[in-house]
């Protein structure tokens, strides 16, 4: 069989919608290729494929194998569900599998059973996101002598000696590739048979429920927003809603933590409305394990608490909640990008009842109150310093 060259892969339809690999990508595939990893008869992975270009080019290399599979996954489901309506006809003939349940996996859970020698990825942001995939991906090495190769790249500006001696940690052998115009790719082989197992980070954070103060336990996977840290936007929301509720502003029967992260408001909401339903949701699958994580160490988990794996809230049923938290994302990378919150705040309105309230905190430069009052209804500000603005709003 001739190997397509993997720089020019476009795949046949229906992935024709794919754009053609970036310069970050062209030089994963450039790094793997040279490793000989596109040509072999066995399943390739791909991880974090937020563009679909690094799963197609995979799919098009195993075009020739029919008992090969790409397995994609990612720590998003709204990209994995991307993924699946894109590549639908992989999807139903077996080509490719993605991780499209309601409940997420992990990446060695995800990749269990597979005979894939070979890992494609972006080099993600977070050092600790790194450190989590290089040991999903060691442990897929088993104990039967099989390697397990990583093929991760980035742009060169962001990296740093740092990812090599994350990668190190768990493979005994780190190296880079050539680089492609700006771009850069980082090897990892050989997993170390002592590498050092999956853990969540920890912490705590010191707030006030019903007015007095309690240490709620923090625990962190992966890439998750602020790690085992409270962040200071969610202190001041915390502070700012628990006067509102001790002053009776505020009663809730099913309460929403949109965008849970490591789990902090949903602690506070489960510990604060015992009597309540309580929903922790986030798009990404390392804040659903470090939200209930969190929950299990501060001794809250119960019935009527619960956490999802959801793309904002689409399985939460409308008008069902009478409380929702959102301490939204508002940078996409290092830049700031007010319109990542659009989606979130359409989410909010559709979930509160008629009567029931959205508490908000954004950066304080950045003006929200006019898509509140679009999107919710009369808006009120509960807390403002320096970098945070806190805002209530009560649905039409």
């Amino acid at each position: 069989m001739t190997t397509p060259d993997p720089a020019d892969a476009r795949p046949t339809a229906p992935e024709d919608d794919v754009a053609p690999p970036d310069q970050t990508e062209r030089v994963i595939l450039q790094a793997a290729e040279e490793a000989g990893g596109l040509a072999a008869p066995r399943d390739l992975l791909v991880v974090g494929d937020a563009t679909g270009a690094l799963t197609a080019a995979a799919l098009a290399a195993l075009a020739g194998h029919d008992r090969a599979r790409v397995r994609s996954w990612t720590v998003s489901r709204t990209e994995a569900l991307a993924l699946a309506e894109r590549f639908a006809a992989e999807v139903a003939t077996g080509r490719l599998l993605l991780p499209t349940a309601r409940e997420p996996l992990s990446l060695d859970e995800f990749a269990a059973g597979t005979d894939a020698r070979l890992m494609l990825a972006r080099l993600p942001k977070a050092l600790s996101a790194l450190e989590e995939l290089a040991r999903g991906a060691a442990a897929l090495a088993g104990g039967d002598g099989r390697d397990m190769v990583i093929v991760a790249g980035g742009r060169t500006k962001h990296m740093t000696r740092r990812q090599n001696e994350v990668l190190a940690r768990s493979f005994a052998e780190v190296r880079a590739s050539r680089g492609l115009g700006k771009s850069r790719a980082l090897i990892a082989a050989a997993p170390r048979p002592d590498r050092p197992a999956p853990q969540a980070a920890s912490g705590e954070a010191a707030v006030p429920v019903r007015g007095q103060e309690r240490v709620l336990p923090l625990r962190a996977r992966g890439g998750v927003f602020g790690g085992a840290r409270p962040d200071a936007g969610s202190l001041l929301l915390l502070e700012a809603l628990d006067r509102a509720l001790v002053a009776g502003e505020v009663t809730a029967e099913a309460a929403v933590d949109l965008g849970s992260g490591s789990g902090l408001l949903t602690a506070y909401l489960a510990a604060a409305l015992p009597a309540a339903q309580v929903l922790g949701s986030d798009d990404d699958a390392d804040a659903v394990a470090s939200t209930r994580a969190t929950l299990a160490a501060a001794g809250l988990e119960r019935d009527g608490v619960a956490v999802t794996w959801d793309a904002a809230l689409a399985g939460a049923e409308a008008d069902s909640a009478d409380l929702v938290l959102l301490n939204p994302p508002f940078h996409d990378g290092t830049a700031v990008d007010a319109t990542l919150v659009q989606g979130l705040l359409d989410a909010a309105a559709r979930v509160l009842r008629p009567g029931g309230q959205l508490w908000f905190v954004h950066n304080s430069h950045l003006r929200y109150r006019p898509e509140l009052a679009a999107r919710i209804g009369p808006v009120r500000q509960r807390a403002r310093d320096r970098r945070f603005t806190v805002l209530s709003a009560v649905r039409d």
